[in-house]
């Protein structure tokens, strides 16, 4: 039995709050070398120095929603119970990354990055992405941003020359995410109503060709992932070096789903089993999986081999989870922009 990765919050997904509000945001603050861009989308070859593995722990602010936001500090529906550091962080230790830290978290549920930037209502002082970037300035190692549907979107580009204006040592990490409602629906913040009737168990009718057409589209000369790696380069333009990089967590997504189709992932014998609900928020494999995305993305190395995430009450866990960090490491590699450099490994 596939455990909920135990989150009840929400590219692509809308949701609606408890008491039918509308988006929520529910802000948690908790304690380069030159690159010309390219015409394709993807960066130009970055140096050594952009692409070798990070020792140092790196302080963090996230512009995000709930389908990633999971990656940080973890909640407790007890408000009396204060946030502990999350899997990321736990995957940081183990590897001894020493003075990883979530130093803000901005989340509103569905959201596009124009809505972080327009929180506050132009008050920055209430704007948590914008506050914490400003009150650490050269302390941040990384922004995270988490786009919805929509690309190229303008608060990216805001958000990105904001960033190259306050905080000179930050890398723009930003995550493009599976599709809500598998396509079927679009969240209201780029226009969508939902995905009408789709259910969470419709996904097991999903086909491998479907799948595959799904990462062929995304890497396509229309493709999101190329609309926004051109996006990112005209930040890195406006920099003068690089200092964006694509978390590609639909690949991995779609490639976790590929393996669930042809039976190979133990404990997961259904694409359902793989979200909690027909947004398509994420049960443990696939916030785990993304998980050590973001690790291989962050730190620039290997999430194989790591154990923080093993539940060893689940006898399929050990395996699952070594799989699940096989398919992000293959991801990260895979993505021209992610700043990762090595060989793909086989799954299995």
């Amino acid at each position: 039995m596939i455990k909920d990765f135990g989150r009840k919050p929400t590219r692509f997904s809308a949701f609606k709050m408890a008491g039918g509000a509308a988006m929520l945001a529910i802000a948690i603050a908790v304690s380069g070398c030159s690159t010309a861009p390219s015409t394709d989308g993807a960066s130009a070859a970055t140096s050594v120095s952009q692409t070798k593995p990070i020792t140092k722990g790196q302080k963090i602010v996230m512009a995000t929603h709930s389908f990633n936001v999971f990656i940080g500090p973890t909640r407790s529906r007890d408000p009396n119970v204060a946030p502990t550091p999350g899997p990321l962080a736990a995957l940081a230790a183990e590897r001894g990354k020493q003075g990883h830290e979530m130093l803000a978290v901005q989340m509103i549920g569905g959201s596009t990055p124009m809505q972080h930037w327009s929180q506050g209502d132009g008050d920055d002082a209430k704007n948590i992405a914008k506050a914490a970037l400003l009150a650490n300035g050269d302390k941040v190692d990384v922004f995270t941003m988490s786009p919805n549907a929509k690309m190229p979107e303008d608060g990216v580009d805001k958000f990105g020359d904001f960033v190259i204006a306050h905080n000179k040592n930050a890398r723009i990490m930003v995550q493009s995410s599976w599709s809500a409602y598998d396509g079927h629906g679009t969240t209201p913040s780029v226009g969508g109503s939902g995905g009408g009737d789709f259910k969470n168990d419709d996904r097991d009718k999903e086909t491998l060709a479907n799948v595959e057409k799904w990462l062929a589209n995304e890497k396509g000369p229309e493709g999101y992932l190329v609309r926004l790696r051109t996006q990112l380069d005209g930040i890195d333009k406006r920099a003068g070096h690089q200092i964006t990089y694509v978390v590609p967590s639909s690949t991995a997504v779609y490639t976790l789903r590929k393996e669930v189709i042809e039976g190979h992932i133990p404990g997961v014998t259904k694409q359902s089993e793989m979200h909690r609900d027909p947004i398509g928020h994420p049960t443990t494999p696939t916030a785990h999986l993304v998980t050590y995305l973001w690790y291989a993305a962050m730190y620039r190395e290997s999430p194989v081999g790591l154990k923080a995430l093993i539940d060893p009450a689940d006898p399929t866990s050990a395996q699952r989870e070594k799989m699940l960090q096989q398919i992000a490491w293959n991801a990260a590699v895979g993505e021209p922009r992610s700043g990762v450099k090595g060989q793909p490994v086989k799954v299995g």
